[in-house]
């Protein structure tokens, strides 16, 4: 059973890192095509793409994982930082802040369309709450009747 839980949760953490990649790919992608110094150039933006994606996928295995993997240790035990951990660390800060405006531009345009809108203007106003209360009803067929033949 031990095995069958470690089993599925390496694989789900497989499947999550390659959504966050095709994430940042896309995003990156999108990014990039849209910036007039790469224009015409198809080849090198999605190499440029690939690379950074790539990049701050490792960066952020790096920080969850706790740099193990990219650091030596040195005779008497500790770890030797180098250029590289920088480097990976500001991918991964990349990644990061990427995927969190991507999260708050979801939220945002769920939070702008017009429907929530509208519905927030009538709880505002308590509109609502009448109006249901009267379509449940003969009444509110009569008072639509009434509206349609006094505008």
């Amino acid at each position: 059973m031990e095995k069958f839980i470690i089993g599925f949760s390496e694989t789900t953490l497989l499947v999550c890192i390659a959504a966050i990649f095709i994430i940042l790919f896309a995003t990156i992608l999108k990014v990039l095509n849209e910036v007039s110094f790469f224009q015409g150039n198809t080849a090198l933006i999605v190499a440029l793409s690939l690379a950074v994606s790539l990049l701050s996928i490792t960066g952020l295995t790096q920080l969850i994982d706790g740099g193990d993997g990219l650091q030596e240790v040195n005779g008497n035990g500790g770890r030797t930082g180098g250029v590289l951990d920088l480097i990976l660390l500001l991918y991964a800060a990349l990644g990061i802040t990427i995927l969190l405006l991507l999260l708050l531009r979801c939220i945002d345009k769920i939070f702008r369309s017009e429907k929530v809108k509208k519905y927030f203007e009538e709880t505002k106003h308590g509109e609502t709450e009448q109006r249901y209360q009267l379509e449940n009803t003969s009444e509110a067929h009569e008072k639509s009747n009434e509206d349609r033949f006094t505008k």
